[in-house]
């Protein structure tokens, strides 16, 4: 089993509590606590759904292990042309991928060993991220039967609110103000209106397999 999580999230949000409170002309401390709330939630939609993270945070995803893989062994029916017939790369699962800090990996003893930077190179022009394993290189063998490989990296538009591009905000704003205005409405979805959808559906990163560590399909921006 594989995954990622957030080793040191980011201190601030990609719009501040004022700002919130300034676009719903909220005055004083007037639900002070439920912009809150709804400020957060509308941020964490939006990064799930363009599957990215708006501040900068360190991550650290962790996989089972890597291979070359010359030609993908398939079982039944084809529906239609493969483009992938060399895997010789790992796609980050989160982006947009800042820096990569180091990859670690771990024998079946826990011993832990650190990949050298020889072996690779951290294609950041890509989205997803990829660590791309350079001619000559070679993946880490002998490793633990799960999370054996453990990379650390650094993802997001930046450490201000102002690096993170201006329809994100303008659709996080929207959220907050739709769930704001549908406050205690039981019958009323909660689901963004199209609308915030379109905004934010320029950013969005699509993956077409059933997880994000597995390397196997394409995947790319919409």
């Amino acid at each position: 089993m594989s995954g990622l999580k957030i080793v040191a999230g980011p201190l601030v949000t990609p719009i501040s509590r004022t700002e919130a409170r300034t676009h719903l002309n909220l005055d004083d401390d007037v639900d002070d606590s439920l912009v809150r709330s709804y400020l957060q939630a509308a941020t964490d939609w939006a990064e799930k759904y363009t599957g990215r993270f708006f501040i900068n945070r360190t991550c650290q995803m962790a996989i089972d292990g890597a291979r070359e893989i010359d030609d993908i062994l398939w079982e039944g029916m084809r529906t239609g042309y493969s483009m992938t017939r060399y895997v010789d790369h790992i796609e980050l699962a989160a982006t947009p991928v800042v820096s990569v800090e180091s990859i670690k990996y771990y024998n079946d003893s826990d011993v832990q060993s650190t990949w050298e930077t020889s072996n690779y190179y951290v294609d950041t022009f890509s989205e997803p991220a990829r660590i791309v394993l350079r001619q000559g290189g070679t993946y880490p063998t002998d490793l633990r039967v799960s999370n054996g490989i453990e990379i650390n990296f650094t993802v997001g538009y930046g450490t201000s609110p102002a690096n993170v591009p201006e329809a994100i905000k303008v659709a996080i704003f929207q959220y907050i103000t739709y769930l704001y205005e549908h406050r205690g409405d039981e019958e009323q979805s909660i689901q963004p209106p199209k609308a915030i959808r379109s905004l934010l559906d320029p950013y969005r990163v699509l993956r077409f397999n059933s997880t994000p560590y597995d390397t196997t399909y394409r995947t790319g921006i919409i």
